[in-house]
């Protein structure tokens, strides 16, 4: 019951000690007070008690993907009791069991699985929600995140974004550079959204989509035996002293894994995840290297007499995939559609000119 402050009277009932205790009906009866009463009974939540909340699909969603509830409370930022009322809820209104618990977190049963698939399904029709949500304020403005790695986003993406900046000056482009393993947890963290990587790992909730091959070539510096040779043959490679690629990174462990198949063995002098670091180091004579040809593109240009590296073919050859990655219900809003017209326009025009052999210049850069 209500009562409005300006007009409320207060009363006050006087119980003498001699008599029993004044019961609620009888005080409502003194106080011309209609009451309903009811037997107090605790909450229990039932199929009927109301419609599964957003919130609580994506808490399940999240112990889901996680494996556990203390790893998923880290990344809801909420506590382990306040997590295992969400998903107790859920489990009664659903009418099944939807986790076995098992040594060091949970698995999903045969119906948590099933809720699972509905509950992405979800999850995707929210976040095109969001974009449609979006574009219809943003109009002709928007903002795409991308994530990528190192080599990419210094030596793919610059033209890129210089073409966006000339056609959409209103669109915001950001970058975010990590490893790949960390920017495919960004997707799915929906901090960013596309990726574009090479040879990433798998995940069944994404999409991939292959932009072109890229070739990995053998690179040396000006005082190097091997720097003008067009070629070089496996068993060249023993006793050489290499700058490698860390194997953490995807096209560190391609090249790692092709030397093995080839049955080379070798020991490098340095490991770095860095390619600039590794071009660097080669450029000083502290060794070769394998590096994705767009690593190497300006300083190995035949039309340059004073080029600092040399490139050499190896059969067979090397190549890494170039790839975006994406939802698999990616919601594409008007500044993400038309940053991945650029990047196909510039994947076709770059697999194509690599195919040949031909030298790509990287142009201006944003």
């Amino acid at each position: 019951m209500f009562c409005d402050s300006s007009s409320a009277v207060a009363a006050r009932v006087e119980v003498p000690p001699a008599r029993q205790p004044i019961t609620i009906t009888e005080l409502a009866a003194k106080l011309a007070v209609p009451v309903t009463l009811e037997t107090a009974r605790p909450e229990k939540p039932t199929s009927a008690s109301g419609p599964t909340t957003l919130y609580r699909l994506h808490c399940f969603e999240v112990v889901v993907e996680e494996g556990g509830f203390k790893r998923a409370t880290a990344r809801l930022h909420i506590t382990q009791p306040a997590l295992s009322y969400q998903i107790k809820r859920l489990e009664v209104e659903v009418g099944v069991q939807l986790f076995y618990r098992r040594p060091g977190g949970v698995i999903p049963t045969e119906a948590g699985r099933l809720l699972f698939q509905h509950a992405q399904q979800v999850s995707a029709a929210v976040r095109q929600a969001k974009h449609a949500m979006k574009d219809l304020s943003a109009g002709a403005a928007g903002e795409v995140r991308i994530g990528t790695v190192n080599s990419i986003g210094s030596y793919f993406l610059p033209r890129i974004l210089w073409a966006m900046r000339e056609r959409c000056p209103a669109r915001q482009l950001t970058v975010l550079y990590r490893e790949t393993d960390d920017i495919i947890d960004a997707l799915l963290a929906n901090r960013v959204d596309l990726a574009i990587l090479a040879d990433p790992r798998v995940d069944h909730r994404l999409r991939y989509e292959t932009l072109f091959e890229e070739r990995i070539s053998l690179v040396s510096g000006r005082t190097h035996p091997f720097f003008g040779c067009e070629a070089i043959r496996p068993k060249q490679l023993e006793d050489v002293e290499f700058v490698a690629l860390s194997r953490q990174t995807p096209t560190g462990a391609l090249i790692a894994n092709y030397l093995e198949r080839l049955e080379v063995t070798v020991e490098p002098v340095l490991s770095t995840d860095n390619v600039e670091t590794v071009k660097r180091m080669v450029e000083t004579g502290m060794g070769v290297a394998f590096l994705p040809d767009m690593v190497t593109d300006s300083e190995t240009s035949e039309a340059q007499p004073d080029r600092r590296l040399g490139r050499s073919l190896m059969e067979p050859p090397l190549t890494r995939r170039i790839v975006l990655v994406s939802w698999n219900e990616f919601a594409s809003s008007h500044t993400a559609a038309a940053f991945l017209d650029e990047v196909r326009r510039r994947s076709t025009s770059l697999g194509v000119r690599r195919l040949l052999g031909e030298p790509v210049s990287q142009g201006p850069r944003a």
